[in-house]
C-alpha cells in the first residue's frame, strides 16, 4: 500500500456555497486503485451570525491504472448548510482546510 496526503484551503481561504476542486496526486509507487479517506477536516467562521448547521465533504477519486500507476486526481466536494436547511450564499466567511490520505492499493 502506498499513502499520500493531499490539502486543500488553509487559513485566509474561503470556498463558495457549494466547492467542486480537483486536487491531483502522486503516489511513491505503482496501484492498481485508490481510496480517499477524510484525514482532518478544519472549519472557521467569522461571523457570529451566522448559523451554520451543516458541512457536506465529499471525496470522489479519479484514477485510471490504465493511463497512469502512479498519478490521478480527487475532488473534493464541499456544501455548507444552514439551520434552516438552505445552503448559504454568504460562505466567504467560512475558512475551511481538507486534509485527505490517498490510499493507493
Amino acid at each position: 500500500m502506498e499513502f499520500v496526503t493531499i490539502r486543500l484551503g488553509g487559513r485566509d481561504r474561503v470556498f463558495s456555497p457549494q466547492n467542486r476542486v480537483r486536487v491531483p496526486f502522486t503516489l511513491p509507487q505503482p496501484a492498481r486503485a485508490v481510496h480517499p479517506i477524510l484525514q482532518s477536516l478544519r472549519l472557521t467562521r467569522s461571523d457570529d451570525d451566522m448559523h451554520l448547521q451543516d458541512v457536506q465533504v465529499r471525496l470522489i477519486p479519479f484514477f485510471n491504472a490504465g493511463e497512469s500507476t502512479t498519478q490521478g486526481e480527487v475532488e473534493i466536494e464541499t456544501i455548507f448548510i444552514d439551520d434552516g436547511g438552505g445552503i448559504i450564499v454568504a460562505s466567504r466567511l467560512i475558512e475551511l482546510e481538507v486534509a485527505v490520505l490517498v490510499v493507493g492499493m
